[in-house]
């Protein structure tokens, strides 16, 4: 019997793992990969007033602030160490790393408490690496009659603008 139940245990784990790895994003296949250069480069702009939000349902406003990305895996965990990016400067964050860790999404949060972040899934990761892999984060409140103060994110790189509410 306690053979049996260790049997179980065994195959239940094996497939918990299988299944978190099958949600693990893929940059493997990407044209950074063979160069060795899959990186996301984030630039803060939150201290600009106008000029990023264009294609997003964001009306940016000046809020100079810093940010943190992370990426995270699919349990919530994160997958390596986080960037703190002050106003006006930039960091790059190396997504073969993440990749290796089995990173999920990227998430951007404001050191701000009353601004909302916003997650990048996978999909949209891989448009940025398509892409030149540059980002610009900025300030601004959402167009609909909340007028929640969000961060949001235009990539010159794969035309990728968001979130849009």
């Amino acid at each position: 019997m306690r053979i049996q139940k260790i049997a179980l245990s065994l195959i239940v784990g094996g497939s918990a793992c299988s299944a978190m790895s099958a949600s693990a994003c893929d940059i493997a296949n990407l044209s950074c990969w063979d160069d060795g250069k899959c990186n996301i480069q984030f630039k803060n702009h939150t201290g600009e007033a106008n000029g990023d939000a264009s294609g997003t349902s964001i009306s940016q406003v000046s809020a100079a602030q810093t940010i943190k990305v992370k990426a995270e895996k699919s349990d919530g965990g994160k997958a390596g160490n986080k960037l703190t990016i002050a106003v006006n400067a930039s960091k790059t964050m190396n997504m073969e790393n993440k990749y290796k860790k089995k990173f999920s999404t990227i998430q951007v949060s404001s050191t701000n408490s009353i601004t909302d972040g916003f997650s990048m899934t996978c999909n949209t990761v891989r448009k940025i690496l398509d892409g030149n892999g540059t980002c610009k984060i900025f300030h601004g409140t959402t167009s609909d009659s909340s007028n929640t103060f969000v961060l949001g994110y235009s990539c010159d790189g794969g035309k990728v603008r968001g979130p849009n509410f």
